[in-house]
């Protein structure tokens, strides 16, 4: 179930312009109108998605994401009995990781973390930051009791871009990386 909430969390961030196809309730081809089965996108107007299913083998199943003040979950329910059964269970789902949980950035990108030794470079040092936000998403007000290490290479040398990676930043709550 983890791969079946990767895909859709891989296709909002490298194809955001085509993720809205998942939202629409309705399309026609050649006059055929077909519906679609995703009844959370009328049941609730943060849903935008994702897919619906049914086997024998796993029973009613859908992946469905939605977005609420700016933070996005995504909930994988299979095995259900009925069409409903798996919307319930997801609205559930989504519901409760709205209520208790929160996305939050913890450091900014560009913020500097940290001054690596640059061998060969004029100056000798350079500062060291994050080329995106660190965002996660933590049971409500656990972000603000992170604690961040930093843990550089041992020697990097000149030329440098922006992107080379020259380290590892890891935030922990209760002394476990998020």
């Amino acid at each position: 179930t983890s791969d079946m909430a990767r895909l859709p969390r891989a296709i909002i961030r490298e194809f955001p312009e085509y993720y809205r196809w998942y939202s629409q309730r309705e399309f026609t081809w050649n006059e055929i109108s077909q519906p679609n089965r995703n009844g959370l996108l009328a049941r609730d107007p943060s849903v935008d998605g994702v897919k619906t299913g049914m086997t024998e083998a796993a029973g009613y199943c859908l992946v469905s994401s939605a977005k609420r003040d700016g933070m996005r979950l995504i909930a994988v329910v299979a095995g259900t009995k009925s069409m409903k059964a798996r919307e319930d269970a997801s609205l559930a789902l989504l519901n409760y990781g709205f209520n208790f949980y929160e996305t939050r950035a913890l450091k900014k990108a560009g913020e500097e973390l940290a001054v690596q030794r640059v061998y060969r470079a004029r100056g000798g040092r350079a500062a060291v930051g994050l080329a995106r936000d660190l965002t996660v998403t933590l049971p409500r007000g656990q972000a603000e009791r992170a604690e961040f290490t930093v843990e550089l290479a041992p020697r990097v040398f000149a030329p440098l871009t922006k992107s080379d990676r020259v380290g590892v930043l890891r935030a922990l709550v209760d002394r476990k990386v998020v």
